[in-house]
């Protein structure tokens, strides 16, 4: 039974900017065949079992050629697989994904394209640029900045006498020849000229010219590939509607949750904020304590908080056998969350100092254990865990919300990976989390409060203008 290909548009590089379509076919893939440019945090979302190859290519050197590419796809599609060809930006702008759906047709092999939101335009937009503006361009062009050399060369005359924007993709190594083309075929010289380098993410540059000293100018504020080229009157706006958030040049690790509010708050400051892969873990078969014996129910997470519901499921109880209880908390997030449900929490502690230990259940999603005397884990750990497939040098912080996600991220980690992370700064939540990272020798350990709108607001202070 043959599988299908999805050659899917991974976006400019903010993971928020695929679409929902896009995000469904991760989650369902077999295989993921990504390039070089992809977010690796878009690789999370695929499941544990799905398998991973980095089929990008470096400029002149290809470890997989596009005849290499082609055949993984079908075999795999033959194998029966669900297949993603994971394309920065869009599949079919410069993106040779036609040369792939060609490819596959021709073999007989089912595929469907996803579109992403191509650089030419997303770039433009995160700098304040519109690519179209009444009065200044109604149309646009979006031109490769490379040729093959068996290729004719482009109609610079009909380019350059254009009325729109003009944006070069992949042009940083031709962009003095672009210009000089360009000026020679009688486009004003004083044209403006805007080159963005990284654009949506931590590390965006731009350097805005005009057509006759861009060159001069990327070179001097050391731009490179990749970027974009736009040339045109609507490079004028980026003064007025570019928009400079507080947390904008921030690079920040957070562990991968499916809902994380962590993440959307950091990414609405402006921070590009990517995820941590977190230990995979599987539910344990365990007995319901009796419950007549504690006066306390301690939750350790959200996650230790739907399990246990489903556990008094399985025997026929709900939550109103904690009617007479006391429910503690480790976190306001925890409470915040068990509030949705109905229950009002007596209490969130973040030490285990000055309490009866005996009386209390402490109900946990994970086997790090804590002074509690009676402690339910109800999942445990398995080994297999996604490889960490970030350069750590080019993060600014790391934000460890729980003990457990502190040790699942230091597990992923060989001895160079763990330097790096030493430089690092560290925001860790709660009193226990800041004892554990004591012993890892981060640059800087910045203990926050269990509350997240409060930690959220020390990371944004700590961190802007940095």
């Amino acid at each position: 039974m043959s599988g299908k290909v999805t050659l899917l548009g991974a976006g400019p590089g903010n993971i928020e900017l695929l679409t929902l379509l896009g995000k469904r076919r991760l989650k369902q893939a077999d295989v993921v065949l990504y390039d070089r440019l992809v977010n690796p945090s878009l690789l999370l979302l695929t499941s544990q079992q799905a398998q991973l190859i980095n089929v990008g290519k470096m400029p002149h050197y290809h470890k997989y050629h596009q005849e290499d590419i082609n055949n993984l796809l079908v075999k795999y599609a033959k194998m029966g697989y669900q297949v993603v060809r994971l394309k920065a930006g869009d599949p079919y702008v410069f993106g040779r994904g036609g040369e792939e759906a060609a490819y596959l047709k021709s073999q007989g092999i089912a595929f469907e394209v996803i579109p992403g939101l191509t650089s030419a335009l997303a770039g433009l937009s995160a700098v304040g640029i519109p690519i179209t503006q009444r009065g200044l361009a109604s149309s646009f062009h979006v031109i490769t900045g490379q040729r093959r050399d068996s290729e004719a060369d482009l109609n610079w005359n009909n380019i350059a006498h254009q009325e729109g924007t003009l944006v070069f993709l992949m042009g940083m190594s031709n962009l003095a020849n672009i210009c000089h083309n360009l000026i020679i075929n009688g486009k004003n010289p004083h044209t403006p000229v805007a080159i963005i380098q990284w654009a949506t993410q931590w590390r965006q540059k731009m350097v805005i010219s005009n057509l006759k000293e861009i060159t001069t100018a990327a070179a001097q504020k050391g731009l490179s590939s990749p970027a974009l080229i736009v040339i045109g009157e609507v490079v004028r706006m980026s003064q007025q509607l570019n928009v400079i958030l507080p947390l904008q040049k921030q690079h920040i690790l957070v562990p991968f949750s499916k809902h994380s509010i962590l993440y959307q708050r950091l990414s609405d400051l402006g921070a590009t904020v990517d995820f941590y892969p977190r230990q995979i873990k599987v539910k344990q078969k365990v007995k319901l304590p009796n419950l007549d014996k504690f006066a306390v129910v301690l939750i350790d997470s959200v996650i230790a908080f739907t399990d246990f519901s489903q556990l008094l499921l399985e025997n026929n109880l709900d939550v109103r056998i904690l009617a007479r209880k006391q429910i503690w908390v480790r976190s306001n997030l925890v409470a915040q969350h068990l509030k949705q449900y109905g229950i009002l929490v007596d209490k969130v502690i973040t030490t285990d100092a000055n309490i009866n230990t005996a009386q209390i259940l402490e109900i946990s999603s994970d086997e790090l254990h804590s002074d509690t005397l009676n402690f339910l884990s109800l999942e445990k750990p398995l080994t297999k865990m996604k490889k960490l497939l970030y350069d750590l040098q080019t993060f600014q912080a790391i934000v460890f919300p729980s003990r457990a996600s502190l040790k699942d991220f230091i597990a992923v980690l060989d001895n160079s990976q763990l330097q790096q992370l030493q430089q690092l700064q560290a925001f860790v939540m709660g009193e226990q989390v800041a004892n554990l990272a004591q012993e890892y020798d981060f640059r800087e350990i910045i203990n926050c409060p269990t509350n997240l709108a409060r930690t959220i607001a020390i990371i944004e202070r700590k961190l802007t203008n940095e």
